[in-house]
């Protein structure tokens, strides 16, 4: 059977009620302490006028005959009017009962014979004692006559239990003030410390339902308020993280899609002519041919499945060697080399302060970085017409060694500019262009990044391209140790 669960009151009404509930506790055990003390003062009071009433009755009593007494108990203002004087002979008998003023009218205490021998054997000291009908409670006092019988002293005590009944009034009424105030108070003060924490609590469900925009006021008291920008922060990595997690997924599903049909087109056309040398449709003239395309093929997956490993190592996240690299020299012999794949190009190199030593040095990988400049004139042959002037320039700018490789050809809009350094990106979508397989810039960005440096490009439709790869010379302390990664540079292919 399933349990009624009651509401959950909000924190701050909690909080005030059990503040309030303290304080009414509180209050309690003061008023009962108060009332303990305002009864033994008044029963002090009394007992002290008792005692004094039962010593001096019993002299008056010695020295008055039994007309005398009949006639003094007739005066309505004999002694004094607020205590009653009861006189019992040895045989148990009320002689006399002497009284003035209101207590005349009082009831009568029990005279009968057992309650005289209980009165008896309290002779001496001040006792409670009920009046017959037991409406009235009295202080009483019993002292011993000289012929054996005692004389019986009492007072009501309607001014102690007025006392009393005050006391409890004022406690009652302030206790009630107190909780009223005290719980006005606790519910401003509670509302500024727990409003926060309200929120955050919903904050905390909403995220926990998937909404990771929500976020949490920074109001209220300084601790609350510390907390909640804390959390603020806390909330906005976590946020992040989870958009970084997403577009890195996306990028993945990009990645392994785009890789698949990179290396898709030329395993194709590997099968396609295995198929037709081993079902003899191959002329004896074109197996030649057909071995060379073969080859050719398996070759441009050699070299997009080294390019994948080569990014696979650098997503890794680990920096690069770490040893002096002389820049200018890179890239002379990328020029050289260049210059033997395609002898009829403009090729012109500009280092700046050729003679000057370590000028141009950063600390990283050697082969990493040659890789990173034979991509970007790799490109630029890949892009631009054989006659386009290409331009490789080295110099230091600052704490900053710059490598720049300009073309004079046609150029990119501002659109296909924006994504050059994405993996597999190519301006046309339609991937029929032969040749790259759109990895070449994604390496350079990689290795850039992986020296501490960034890679980036200018271009304008009609007034060329220039890529540049800005690194942190060696002894700025940029990159002065980065761990060490092994990494194999692959040949280049834009």
């Amino acid at each position: 059977m399933a349990r009624l669960r009651l509401p959950r009151l909000a924190n701050r009404w909690r909080i005030t009620g059990w503040i309030v509930v303290s304080v009414l506790a509180v209050t309690f055990v003061v008023g009962f302490v108060a009332v303990l003390g305002v009864r033994s003062r008044f029963t002090d009071q009394i007992d002290e006028e008792l005692r004094a009433q039962a010593r001096n009755i019993p002299v008056a009593l010695a020295v008055l005959d039994d007309e005398q007494l009949a006639r003094l108990a007739d005066v309505p203002s004999f002694g004094d009017n607020t205590y009653a004087v009861t006189v019992i002979g040895p045989d148990g008998e009320v002689i006399e009962l002497l009284a003035g003023g209101p207590v005349a009218v009082a009831p009568a205490i029990d005279t009968s014979p057992r309650a005289v021998s209980s009165l008896r054997g309290r002779a001496g000291e001040p006792f409670d004692l009920a009046s017959t009908d037991g409406s009235v409670t009295y202080r009483a006092m019993v002292g011993q006559l000289d012929d054996g019988g005692i004389i019986v002293v009492t007072r009501p005590l309607d001014d102690r239990e007025d006392a009393v009944k005050a006391v409890v009034s004022v406690l009652l009424v302030a206790g009630a003030v107190a909780a009223v105030l005290i719980s006005a108070t606790v519910a401003v003060v509670t509302s500024l410390v727990t409003r926060p924490l309200d929120a955050m609590i919903d904050a905390a469900e909403a995220i926990g339902d998937g909404d990771l925009t929500s976020r949490v006021p920074a109001t209220g008291v300084e601790d609350v308020s510390r907390l909640a920008t804390a959390l603020n922060l806390m909330l906005d990595r976590l946020e992040r993280a989870f958009d970084d997690k997403a577009a890195s997924e996306d990028a993945l599903r990009r990645f392994v899609a785009d890789a698949s049909h990179e290396l898709r087109t030329p395993l194709a056309a590997v099968l396609g002519y295995v198929d037709l040398y081993q079902s003899g449709m191959v002329p004896p003239d074109r197996v030649d041919h057909s071995m060379e395309r073969i080859r050719a093929e398996g070759e441009r997956m050699r070299l997009i499945v080294e390019e994948l490993l080569t990014l696979a190592r650098l997503d890794e996240g680990r920096a690069v060697e770490s040893a002096p690299v002389d820049v200018a020299q890179l890239a002379r012999d990328a020029v050289a080399d260049a210059g033997a794949v395609e002898p009829t190009r403009p090729l012109t190199l500009d280092v700046d302060v050729e003679g000057e030593v370590g000028r141009v040095t950063v600390r990283g990988d050697a082969m990493s970085l040659r890789q990173a400049i034979d991509n970007l004139l790799a490109n630029a042959r890949a892009h631009t017409p054989p006659s386009a002037p290409v331009t490789l320039t080295v110099e230091r700018t600052g704490g900053s060694v710059v490598v720049t490789v300009a073309d004079e050809g046609p150029g990119m809009e501002p659109e296909v500019a924006d994504h050059v350094f994405e993996r597999f990106y190519r301006a046309d979508k339609s991937r029929s262009r032969p040749g790259g397989s759109g990895l070449g810039l994604a390496i350079v960005a990689a290795i850039a990044d992986a020296h501490g440096g960034d890679a980036s490009v200018s271009s304008m439709p009609g007034a060329g391209s220039t890529f540049t790869i800005r690194l942190p010379a060696e002894g700025t302390g940029a990159a002065s140790s980065p761990p060490e990664v092994a990494m194999s540079a692959a040949p280049p292919d834009a």
